[in-house]
């Protein structure tokens, strides 16, 4: 490749919050008036006690003391609900309350563990029909729950602290925060950014959710996002555990916009989107406190996409088509991940595997030397061989004061490019549009050598579901 095909490295944003966390965030940059806007988003959070089904109540305190004994803030878990009620303006698009009733199920729950030093997440999705043992809850002072139901009527006998009570009932961890956003809400958000890139590797055309996409890219609002995040037939395999997944890649796309210099740097599209996310939330007292909120999102701002980790709960089919079950044996190690508060999946180093889902014999390369040491290219390429990559060519980058090693890629290899950057021992990996198949390691001053493959079991398991968020996905 000559010199001016290759691109110098630019660094990558290294931001990803919760989306909540991340909306609260950048209104610090709006500058005068932050108390008067202050003011408006926290009257907009409606605050719910579920301490009388979900134990002793959050305190109102700051969820970002610094722990006396770890010199870090406290790991925090929190249940993120989203509720299919018809009830409500904005809800109505996917059926009437006549037709549903005005009850409410939890369409969509994540166990969001943020750990300590911040620096990484995991989102576990439940799928909402895994059969459980409801907890026993109260609704009106009367107890309600302890048969044998779908995880998802939680929320309808019990209200949020009932499924706050399920997760902890299956999960083993002690939770004291919620938020849950309706139908509505969900909708207001999307549109107050613009709207939300999907893609779609074959063409939906679903009449019960009405969406009708052809194959690929689109940016979705109101309804049309409502219905990709929603739409279970004629695409995939009509699981709600593909779903999931769907919904996840949604989630990511959705904090890059968020996260874009395009919604930051605009104050008036910056507070119409504050107002939207705020307005649709429901939550635990201590979370409904915006300073609360933008204390935690402060406290997250390093948190590298790459480090959060999106995963579906273990389960296994009950073999009636529509409802599965817990695999609590692959699900303990996730759960006590959160309770230990360390990485997952973990390395026996103690630190964090990357799942890696392809393998390096398909992986198109191309070696260039960053730096002054003739024949570093060289090296560098005869190891990635070794390994089973293809290298294409071996030549200098356009300069050679590369200090670290940087992988270069086209956007629709990512998951080629994570496989490169951790056989270059390196983190650094720059998106370059058009560029095609074939990838550039740009070797540094840094780099130590190629280090041994393996594709993770997890992804080869096909109920595990595991990806971070700074993957691409394209629904099939």
């Amino acid at each position: 490749m000559s010199a001016t095909g290759v691109r110098r490295r630019s660094r990558l944003p290294r931001v990803l919050l919760t989306i909540v966390s991340a909306l609260v965030l950048v209104v610090t940059l709006i500058g005068a008036g932050v108390t008067v806007v202050m003011g408006r988003l926290q009257g907009n959070i409606t605050a719910v006690d579920i301490s009388e089904n979900a134990g002793p109540a959050a305190s109102n305190q700051s969820l970002t003391e610094v722990n006396s004994e770890t010199g870090t803030y406290d790991p925090l878990n929190i249940v993120l609900m989203g509720s299919d009620t018809r009830a409500g303006k904005g809800n109505g698009g996917f059926g009437s309350v006549a037709k549903f009733g005005d009850a409410q199920r939890s369409d969509t729950v994540i166990v969001l563990h943020v750990a300590g030093d911040r620096k990484s997440a995991i989102a576990v999705s439940i799928p909402r029909d895994t059969m459980i043992t409801l907890p026993t809850c109260k609704q009106d002072g009367k107890k309600v729950g302890g048969y044998r139901a779908r995880f998802n009527q939680a929320i309808e006998i019990g209200g949020p602290g009932c499924t706050v009570k399920a997760v902890e009932q299956m999960s083993g961890l002690d939770i004291s925060n919620f938020m849950l956003v309706d139908f509505g809400g969900f909708k207001r958000i999307v549109d107050a950014i613009g709207g939300v890139e999907i893609c779609l590797a074959k063409p939906v055309n679903d009449k019960l959710s009405g969406l009708d996409l052809s194959a690929g890219k689109h940016v979705v609002k109101g309804e049309e996002a409502l219905a990709f995040v929603r739409v279970r037939h004629g695409i995939s395999d009509g699981s709600d555990t593909s779903r999931i997944r769907r919904q996840q890649a949604f989630l990511s796309s959705l904090m890059r916009k968020v996260l874009s210099s395009g919604t930051l740097l605009n104050p008036a599209s910056l507070l119409g989107v504050l107002d939207a996310a705020t307005q649709s939330l429901t939550a635990d007292p201590q979370l409904a406190n915006i300073d609360n909120l933008k204390d935690l999102a402060l406290s997250l701002k390093d948190l590298k996409p790459s480090a959060v980790t999106f995963t579906t709960l273990p389960w296994v089919s009950n073999g009636d088509g529509a409802t599965v079950s817990e695999n609590t044996k692959k699900a303990a190690p996730i759960w006590q991940a959160m309770k230990d508060d360390t990485p997952w999946p973990a390395t026996s180093g103690g630190g964090t595997a990357p799942v890696l889902k392809t393998a390096p014999d398909v992986i198109h390369v191309n070696v260039l030397n960053g730096t002054t040491t003739k024949g570093a290219a060289k090296k560098a390429a005869k190891a990635l061989r070794k390994e089973g990559f293809i290298v294409e060519e071996v030549g200098n980058a356009p300069t050679q004061d590369y200090t670290t090693t940087t992988v270069q890629y086209d956007p629709k290899w990512d998951q080629s490019a994570k496989t490169l950057a951790y056989a270059a021992n390196t983190d650094v990996m720059d998106k370059v549009k058009k560029q095609g198949q074939t990838l550039n390691l740009i070797v540094g001053t840094d780099f130590t050598g190629v280090q041994q493959v393996e594709i993770s079991d997890l992804a080869k398991d096909a109920t595990a579901n595991v990806n971070t968020g700074d993957e691409n996905y394209c629904a099939s």
